[in-house]
């Protein structure tokens, strides 16, 4: 595998901005990987994993403190990790249009620098805590463009955090944030809200398969249940699994583990 780092020119952010890629190549067979997880032999161009960062982190956070650089290699697949800053993956009322660049942009960037596949059935999102939210988001909005999302004790309630900033540590500064992306006033539209794009968007037909995880001590759980139990309503092909951990690293390591073992 290789891991590379560096700036691309985003045209919907106008900008430089960072990114990390891994890249499944050719040296695993010098350690013995000619046969790979399950059975899988190398493709020639891999599936694609959009791996999206929680609010504290940035776009070096997932490579730095998970085996991620060893479950890709496994798995044959390459992952791409931007940085969101503290957008809350939004296009931003007072800032820079984040969820045009991951959703839109970036896969048909990746496909260009790099040879990857960003198809359909082998374009893959997932994220943590606010990145969590940002693959809902993805996978909701644009169901068509990806085979499955992840997300890892989601921050869903993101309209909460327009009228109270939580008491945490990682929020601290937030309400200065949240008047970039949603105004002087917050106003949260429709298309910022997982139940409203859900409805519309089984309303519309498929939607990829959608696989959450929560630890039963995060204080974030009761609204990764209320809205799993939403997604079950709708006949969604979800899934929630809980086990002892908190908003904590160890526990989405083995999240993304497991997402990937079923879906890469």
């Amino acid at each position: 595998m290789g891991y590379l780092t560096g700036t691309v020119f985003s045209e919907s952010l106008n900008m430089d901005t960072d990114i990390g890629v891994i890249l499944p190549h050719d040296s695993r067979y010098h350690r013995g990987f000619d046969t790979l997880a399950g059975g899988r032999k190398p493709r020639a161009r891999p599936k694609t994993l959009l791996l999206l960062h929680g609010l504290t982190d940035n776009h070096n956070a997932w490579y730095g403190r998970t085996r991620l650089m060893s479950y890709a290699e496994q798995r044959d697949v390459a992952v791409v990790m931007a940085d969101g800053v503290r957008s809350f993956y939004q296009d931003m009322r007072n800032g820079e249009a984040y969820f045009t660049y991951i959703c839109d942009e970036l896969p048909r960037l990746m496909e260009t620098m790099f040879n990857v596949s960003c198809a359909p059935e082998d374009l893959l999102v997932a994220g943590l805590s606010m990145g969590g939210y940002g693959a809902l988001k993805c996978v909701l909005t644009h169901p068509e463009r990806f085979a499955a999302a992840g997300a890892f004790s989601s921050a869903i309630h993101v309209e909460k955090y327009a009228e109270r900033i939580p008491d945490r540590v990682e929020t601290r500064g937030f309400d200065r944030v949240v008047r970039g992306i949603f105004g002087e006033k917050p106003d949260v539209p429709a298309g910022a809200l997982p139940e409203r794009l859900a409805e519309k968007a089984f309303a519309g037909g498929k939607v990829p398969p959608i696989f959450m995880t929560c630890g039963t001590e995060d204080a974030l759980l009761p609204e990764n249940e209320a809205f799993f139990d939403s997604l079950t309503a709708l006949g969604a092909d979800a899934v929630l699994e809980k086990w002892p951990g908190g908003h904590e690293w160890a526990f989405w390591d083995k999240s993304l583990r497991m997402f990937l073992d079923r879906f890469a």
